[in-house]
């Protein structure tokens, strides 16, 4: 898609630019020859077929040097489950796989019950309001906890299958 976009900079700069040098070739540059002579200064002609060179250049240049990573979007691709080993929990192998921030919170809730307020995680926590609300997000569309509202806050609760063993 980028480079899509990043072809048609670059063909409409270099038109851009084509037909500004037409036109100006055609006033002679301002000098004293035929057509739009003395109209439009040689200064003004540089810049309409300068700039959009140089953005071409530019977009090419970028589109060269840093180029896309993968048109495939990274949502597309699953989550890595973690491996329960014998004789381990699913919240021991979750806590494995999960980021620095999300394991905190989750650690945080396991050492208060389970349950706790949206409200009372983040000052536990020490994160942002906005931190702790993307965290708790992330580990909610994964289903490790649940949210429900409760009055100005949510109460957000462990899900069960966290604290199952694995037996055999």
């Amino acid at each position: 898609m980028r480079s899509r976009i990043a072809f048609l900079i670059i063909v409409a700069a270099l038109a851009v630019s084509l037909v500004s040098l037409v036109f100006g070739l055609g006033s002679d540059f301002g000098g004293k020859g035929h057509g739009m002579s003395g109209v439009i200064p040689p200064s003004l002609w540089l810049v309409l077929i300068g700039a959009p060179l140089f953005v071409a250049i530019f977009v090419f240049g970028s589109a060269m040097f840093f180029p896309e990573l993968s048109e495939k979007k990274i949502e597309d691709e699953p989550s890595p489950l973690p491996v329960v080993e014998k004789g381990e929990s699913n919240l021991d192998a979750v806590l494995r796989v999960l980021k620095e921030d999300e394991r905190k919170v989750i650690e945080t809730m396991v050492a208060e019950g389970g349950t706790m307020l949206q409200k009372d995680i983040r000052w536990k926590t020490g994160f942002s309001r906005v931190k702790t609300h993307r965290i708790l997000s992330r580990l909610a569309e994964r289903g490790v906890v649940f949210a429900k509202k409760y009055h100005n806050t949510n109460k957000i609760t462990l899900a069960d299958w966290l604290f199952e063993t694995k037996k055999s």
